[in-house]
């Protein structure tokens, strides 16, 4: 009866789960690697993926993480060779070790071919650890600008130490002495600003030349044929078309500061 039980919250638990997408590998190397992978190995990280894999002959095979509260599976594909194997590309700033669980057939186990191992305290649910490397979220079209509150910028600019650097936009009537950044590390600078709603355009200013957020992928040509950067306070960006409409980036160019 226990373990009809068990089975039934476990199918339960999958039904409602979410899946998470497949990943594409952007490194042809290790595509071409698990492609051709033909026995299991110890989890391992290359070209900042966790590579996780397993043998045997299952219907279904998937991993939870502790991070994500073990809510989300992220399914398992089979190679040409019969091998299970999970590519999941390692997010940003992501906390070392990292706890995981497999999904087998329904069952929630630790990884076999992974020794190391620890126990949840409370949960009682035994889990497999790997190392992880810190990745810096200060990339381009990684990086958020936004704050999680939804209207504070964060505005980061490295280059040269001791350059004089400020922050022009839609915002501040596009004046490059409102909003100047600090130098708050050898070539770092920064600026936190609360912005109002609405669709906002801004570029940096260096050396009394406004240039694009090299960190902000979301660009437009404003009216003058110049490049600028977009953030949007909350609105969002229509469903396959990450651009704005001239009438939007009329609005922005218009507005003034209150």
């Amino acid at each position: 009866m226990m373990k009809a039980h068990t089975l039934a919250f476990t199918l339960a638990l999958l039904l409602v789960a979410p899946f998470a997408p497949a990943v594409t590998i952007d490194s042809l190397p290790l595509h071409i690697h698990l492609k051709n992978l033909d026995h299991a190995e110890e989890a391992s990280i290359h070209d900042g993926y966790l590579i996780l894999t397993l043998g045997g002959v299952h219907r279904f095979v998937g991993a939870a993480f502790a991070h994500e509260d073990f809510v989300k599976i992220h399914p398992f594909e089979r190679n040409d060779k019969g091998i299970f194997i999970l590519a999941w590309k390692i997010p940003p700033n992501s906390q070392s070790p990292l706890a995981y669980r497999l999904v087998i057939d329904g069952a929630w186990i630790a990884d076999p071919g992974n020794p190391r191992r620890a126990t949840i305290s409370g949960a009682g649910l035994t889990v497999s650890l790997v190392n992880v490397p810190r990745l810096s979220d200060e990339l381009p079209g990684i990086y958020e600008v936004l704050a999680k509150d939804g209207k504070t910028a964060r505005f980061l600019f490295k280059g040269r130490p001791g350059e004089n650097i400020s922050v022009a936009g839609s915002f501040n009537n596009w004046d490059p002495f409102v909003h100047t950044m600090e130098e708050v590390g050898p070539g770092r600078y920064e600026l936190q600003l609360e912005l109002p709603p609405g669709i906002q355009l801004y570029n940096f200013v260096l050396r009394g030349q406004m240039i694009t957020d090299p960190l902000n992928s979301e660009k437009a040509t404003n009216r003058y044929e110049r490049s600028v950067s977009i953030l949007r306070i909350g609105t969002k960006p229509v469903p396959g078309d990450p651009t704005i409409t001239p009438i939007d980036l009329k609005k922005a160019e218009s507005a003034k500061k209150e």
